[in-house]
Order: structure tokens, then sequence, then C-alpha cells
């Protein structure tokens, strides 16, 4: 309570100080600066203050707000003074702006209301059949399993026989021992991976990526005082045709865009009907 007290009473010594010394500069009352005939008050900054801030800080917003404050308002003027009527009618500007701002506003409330984000595996499905020329990849990808272990670990060797396993019960047991005695792991082949993320949890010191996934199946790398187990599922080599798992991301965002362009041109069709047939929009020349 303290604090809050000192700290209100600091934030409120300050704009007193600052406003009587406008006051007496300016003769203008409670006035905390001046720039030209416009004056700046404390009512003006109030929103700036928060009991949050240090009184230092306090000190540095105020003070930020009032130099901008004056800038402004210094430039606005020199190019009141240097334009023409014609340069300074800005009018029809605002008014396009304001229209585009209210458009766009109104699009984005529209979308928010009535855009069905629902994509369904099949449609991804048959837009990446259709497309699938158009998501070549730019990376190699690969799908596989990997775990550190610790040479010293007595659990080692029975690790090494499940991995190898494809029996549904022995990957359960695997995921089992690897959350308590691997170092590290990732079991899940079914992902597709940037075989450039792979390379950094894995001591592989390979230069040529492709001539490594093409010639490596199941690999036991040893660094340090630590095993690494490593199964390559399959892969896909960069410059060919990525997979579906990898795109559907990208093909849900396109999907999206598609069905958002078809509903704001929906849109404007039927405003535009609804004007017309309203007799609130005419041509008078073709």
């Amino acid at each position: 309570m303290k604090t809050y007290f000192l700290h209100t009473l600091f934030i409120i010594l300050i704009i007193i100080a600052t406003s009587c010394n406008k006051k007496n500069a300016n003769k203008n009352e409670g006035a905390i600066a001046k720039a030209y005939n416009e004056f700046l008050y404390p009512t003006d900054i109030k929103g700036l203050l928060s009991i949050s801030l240090s009184a230092a800080d306090s000190e540095r917003v105020m003070k930020s707000y009032i130099d901008n404050w004056i800038k402004n308002k210094v430039l606005a003027h020199k190019a009141e003074e240097n334009l023409s009527d014609k340069e300074k009618n800005v009018q029809q500007q605002l008014d396009e702006y304001r229209n585009s701002l209210l458009v766009y506003k109104y699009q984005m409330k529209l979308v928010a209301e009535r855009l069905d984000t629902n994509i369904t595996d099949d449609q991804l499905r048959v837009y990446y059949e259709k497309n699938k020329n158009n998501f070549e990849l730019k990376k190699n990808l690969v799908q596989l399993t990997f775990v550190k272990m610790d040479e010293a670990s007595p659990m080692l060797n029975q690790i090494e026989k499940l991995f190898r396993s494809s029996r549904i019960s022995d990957k359960e047991k695997l995921s089992e021992l690897c959350s308590k005695h691997a170092n590290n792991s990732f079991l899940d082949d079914e992902v597709w991976l940037d075989f450039n993320e792979v390379i950094k949890e894995l001591p592989i010191k390979n230069y040529d990526q492709e001539h490594f996934l093409r010639n490596n199946k199941f690999l036991e790398i040893k660094e340090g005082n630590y095993i690494y187990l490593v199964n390559i599922k399959a892969y896909r080599i960069k410059n060919s045709i990525s997979v579906l798992e990898f795109e559907k991301d990208n093909i849900k965002n396109i999907l999206l865009n598609e069905r958002k362009i078809s509903l704001l041109k929906e849109m404007e069709l039927n405003v535009l009907k609804e004007a017309e047939l309203n007799k609130d929009i005419e041509k008078y020349t073709e």
C-alpha cells in the first residue's frame, strides 16, 4: 500500500510540476505542452501511466509521449505551410481509406461467422491427387525411429532386440522401457520428418544425404558414452513429389483460402443484386 501511495503521489507531482512550469511559460492553465495554438493536458495522457510502472518508467513514458506529440504537431504545421490547398485536400483519400477499412472489417466478420473450416481427410486426399505436381519437395523427408542409450545401461541389449522387432507387442514393450531407461527416443515411424531436423538429434556425419538415406536402414552409432539405434523406414528425396502426410497443413490452408475467396465473391454478388433490386444503384452510362 505504501509503495502504491508513493508511486501515485510521484505521478501526480510530476504532472503538477510540469503543469505549473508550462502554465507560467504558456499562460494556459493546466497545460503540460504547447505547439503553436494547441495545448496538451494531463488528462490527455492519464491512460498512459500504469501503477505497474516504476516512478522512473512513468516519467520516461510521459516524456516520450510529450516529445512525440510536439514533433507531430510541428511536422503537421510545417506541412500545412508548404502544401497548396489542392495538395492538402485529402478528404477523398480519407473517405476511400475509411470505406476500404469498413469493407475489410465486414469481410473478416463474415468469414469468422460463416466460413466452414471443417476439412476432411478425403478432401485433402482429393486435392493432393489432383495437384501432386505442385508439391515438389524442397528438402529430404524421412520416416524413422531412434533410441539414445547410455552404453553402460544394463537394458541396452534388451532394448536393441526390441528395437529391431516388428511385432506390436515388442513395440509396446520398447516404448515402455524407453520411457524409463532411454536418454532420448522417437518411436512413431508413421510421421514424416525433415531430415535436416533429424540430424540435429543424431550424430550422423554425412554431407550426401541422398546417399546416406539410400544406403542405410538399421544403424548403431557410438558417440562418447552413448549408443544411438536408428531404423530408417522410408524416405523421400528433395525435388521429388512430397507425401500427403507432410503437406496436410499446407493443403488445408489452400482449401480454406479458396473457400474464403468464394464466400467473399458470393457476398459481393448478393449485396450488388440486393442493391439493384432495391433501386439503390443505377448506371447512367454504359
